[in-house]
């Protein structure tokens, strides 16, 4: 039988390029960002508004401290429904949330995810605002190429 793939010589894989990309340069922007104050009913708007999964989380100071999913959202809604309007989205987030500053790798990134069950970093430049957002939809986008 004949193989259909041949395996590539060590080093000149080109399935490994993606790996070593700037996050920069494959990161989804405009970064979608919301108050750590807000509540979840404004979180989830914002969601729906831009059409993303994931939001920044930032601090008065417009720094970023975690990321916002939408199944953190859908889990306190189902828990109690009309409580979106009164529970903050500070009070649902994860503050171990990863973030990665914009010259990481998409392998970094990627293992950063892997390590802490995430589907989402923030990209962040070095004052901690958030540039962008790379989440597994970014990573499943590159891979298809």
């Amino acid at each position: 039988m004949k193989a259909i793939f041949a395996a590539p010589v060590r080093g000149d894989d080109p399935t490994l390029q993606w790996a070593r990309r700037p996050i920069s340069q494959v990161m989804t922007r405009p970064v979608v960002a919301t108050d750590v104050d807000a509540s979840l009913d404004q979180a989830m708007a914002a969601m729906l508004h831009a059409g993303v999964r994931h939001l920044a989380v930032v601090d008065a100071a417009g720094r970023c401290v975690g990321v916002l999913a939408a199944r953190s959202v859908a889990a306190a809604w189902s828990a109690d429904p009309a409580g979106l309007t009164a529970v903050t989205v500070g009070a649902v987030l994860d503050h171990d949330s990863a973030t990665v500053s914009a010259d990481a790798r998409v392998r970094d990134a990627a293992r950063m995810m892997h390590a802490r069950s995430s589907d989402a970093v923030a990209v962040v430049d070095d004052d901690g605002t958030p540039m962008g957002m790379f989440t597994s939809s970014d990573l499943i986008r590159l891979l298809a190429r």
